[in-house]
């Protein structure tokens, strides 16, 4: 809320106390986190380092974990219902869309303009 009102140092000190241990990071959350706080310093160059390391973040071998197909977590709904589809890694077409629309305002920039179009 923070960012999107355009409070930038602010939202950038926020973000940082919710980085987690990487053994407890298997969503890619602190690539997540440094795409973010790049944007929002201005730092270009940052941003599309940390998209590389959200996009290669592994699909987690756990156990109970719904199939990846074709890029998407499938996760089962309702019978008879198609199942629901999450990219992954979460959170790459809000990385997509600040760098799409770096320089913006983080408001604009999140929304869905700037955003990858769904598949």
């Amino acid at each position: 809320m923070l960012a999107q009102a355009g409070r930038n140092a602010e939202a950038i000190a926020l973000l940082a106390t919710t980085r987690k241990p990487a053994d407890q990071d298997p969503a890619g959350w602190n690539h997540y986190l440094d795409a973010t706080v790049a944007f929002l310093g201005g730092d270009h160059a940052a941003l599309a380092q940390a998209r590389a390391s959200l996009a290669a973040q592994p699909y987690p071998d756990t156990p109970g974990m719904p199939p990846l197909v074709d890029g998407y977590l499938e996760m089962p709904t309702q019978p008879g219902l198609p199942p629901m589809r999450m990219r992954w890694p979460p959170n790459l077409d809000v990385v997509d869309g600040l760098l799409r629309c770096f320089g913006r305002s983080y408001a604009e920039a999140y929304g869905p303009t700037c955003r990858t179009a769904p598949d």
